[in-house]
């Protein structure tokens, strides 16, 4: 028997995207320009980033305060069994290493703007405690406050407002790429957020567990960052240089994955209840 599930309207579930968006970015440069004329600011600097991502979660849990409602309540967690966790492990593997093989065909024709060699160099700079930081805010803090974000909130409220998955995958999709604004303007990196996304979505609507996508988020975040400390992109020019059995066993791991979701069928709940707005409450 599952879980009842409770949703935002489509109207308040956009408020809460935005509002959360809004304090987010604000809170994170008001701290930047704190310390804008301090030096040695990369611990802050990591501390910003993860303050400025929970902050994302402060409008729709004083939301959800004043409804009386429990987090739990509105988060999609459908039973699934160890194979599936496993089969997602296996995607995102496989996902990894074709964005490696994508990154290296697309660099001759799209060199990486100046701006986000700047900010990876940024990134990458500090002690063992600051890349810490950096990697606990990447791929634990952001995954899961992006996913209760966009798939929890906005997907579940698209999906169940219109009764289809199209409305549901693609809000979302849009809205997380211009979040994630400083690669917005790098065309491959705008794809590989888009595609990130869909996947994201299409997962979190086959499995109806936000447990999924937040793993999945998590792991792709991880990659990234770790690749920051372990090698330039620069180095691997040429899918020579990666090799043929990188490719194939990505390409492998990607389609067993795929196949696995493919065919299972999409996680609908049937107790679906619509949070009522404050002011009907209060009435």
């Amino acid at each position: 028997m599952s879980r009842p599930l409770h949703i935002f309207s489509k109207r308040e579930a956009y408020f809460l995207i935005a509002s959360a968006m809004f304090l987010g970015l604000s809170i994170s440069l008001v701290f930047q320009g704190i310390i804008s004329g301090l030096e040695d600011t990369i611990l802050l600097d990591r501390l910003i980033i993860i303050l400025s991502e929970l902050a994302i979660l402060i409008p729709p849990l004083l939301i959800l305060r004043q409804r009386g409602i429990s987090v739990l309540d509105i988060l999609p967690l459908k039973p699934v069994s160890p194979l599936t966790f496993l089969m997602a492990i296996i995607i995102v593997s496989g996902a990894i290493g074709l964005v490696t093989v994508y990154e290296v065909i697309m660099l001759p024709y799209f060199p990486i703007p100046e701006f986000l060699k700047n900010l990876e160099t940024e990134l990458s700079q500090g002690g063992i405690f600051d890349i810490l930081l950096l990697i606990l805010a990447g791929s634990l803090v952001a995954p899961i406050v992006e996913e209760f974000l966009f798939r929890g909130i906005l997907q579940q409220s698209l999906y169940y407002r219109y009764g289809s998955l199209l409305p549901a995958l693609v809000v979302p999709t849009v809205i997380f790429a211009l979040f994630h604004v400083a690669y917005l303007f790098y065309l491959p990196a705008f794809f590989e957020l888009i595609s990130l996304a869909f996947l994201l979505g299409w997962l979190m609507a086959k499995t109806g567990n936000i447990i999924i996508p937040i793993l999945v988020h998590g792991l792709f975040n991880l990659s990234s960052f770790t690749s920051l400390f372990i090698f330039e992109l620069e180095e691997t020019s040429t899918l020579s240089d990666l090799g043929l059995p990188w490719i194939i066993v990505s390409t492998l791991l990607m389609m067993v994955g795929w196949i696995y979701f493919k065919f299972m069928p999409l996680s609908v709940v049937d107790d679906v209840y619509l949070i009522p707005p404050l002011e009907k409450r209060e009435a």
